[in-house]
C-alpha cells in the first residue's frame, strides 16, 4: 500500500512538472541578420575577402607572367629552362599558400566579429524566455524540428527587446 502511494505521488509530482514546461520557438539566423551589429560584420568580412582576392589576384597574374616568359623564349638553354620552371612552381606554391592563409585570416575574423554578435543574441533571447516564463526555446532556423505541439513564436518580443519594429 506504502508503494502504491508513494507511486501514486510520483506519477502526480511529474504530471505537474511537466505541465509547467513552456515552450517558444524562434529563427535564430533571422533574429542575428536583423541586428544592427551582423550589418557591420558582414560589410567587414566582405571588404576583407575583397582585400585578400585583390592581394591573391596579384599572385596569380605574376605566375601568369612567369608562364608566357617561359613559353616565349624558344632558344633558352636547359638550365634557364630549369631555372624557370622551378620559378613556375614556387609560384604555384606561393599560390596555394596564399590561399590557405587567407582562409585562415577570414575563418578567425568571422569568429572574432560574430562570437560577440552570437553572445548577445543568446543574451537577449534569454532575457525574453525568462521574462515571459519559457523553459524551452526551440530554433527553428534549421528546420530540425519536424512535428511539435503548439508553442508561442518569440519573435516579436525579440525585437521589442532589440528595439526594432
Amino acid at each position: 500500500m506504502k508503494l502504491i502511494c508513494t507511486l501514486c505521488l510520483l506519477l502526480l509530482g511529474s504530471t505537474v512538472l511537466f505541465a509547467q514546461t513552456k515552450t517558444g520557438y524562434i529563427n535564430f539566423q533571422q533574429m542575428i541578420s536583423m541586428m544592427p551589429e551582423s550589418k557591420l560584420a558582414s560589410d567587414t568580412l566582405n571588404s576583407l575577402q575583397e582585400r585578400l582576392n585583390k592581394d591573391g589576384q596579384q599572385l596569380i597574374e605574376e605566375y601568369s607572367r612567369k608562364v608566357k616568359e617561359l613559353d616565349s623564349a624558344g632558344n633558352m638553354s636547359p638550365a634557364m629552362v630549369e631555372v624557370k620552371s622551378a620559378e613556375l612552381k614556387s609560384a604555384q606554391a606561393n599560390i596555394q599558400r596564399y590561399r590557405e592563409i587567407s582562409e585562415q585570416t577570414m575563418s578567425a575574423r568571422e569568429q572574432a566579429l560574430l562570437t560577440p554578435i552570437l553572445n548577445k543574441a543568446k543574451g537577449i533571447l534569454k532575457a525574453v524566455a525568462n521574462e515571459k516564463g519559457y523553459t524551452l526555446v526551440i530554433d527553428n532556423s534549421r528546420d530540425a524540428v519536424l512535428v511539435s505541439a503548439d508553442t508561442d513564436d518569440l519573435m516579436p518580443a525579440v525585437k521589442v527587446k532589440m528595439g526594432i519594429k
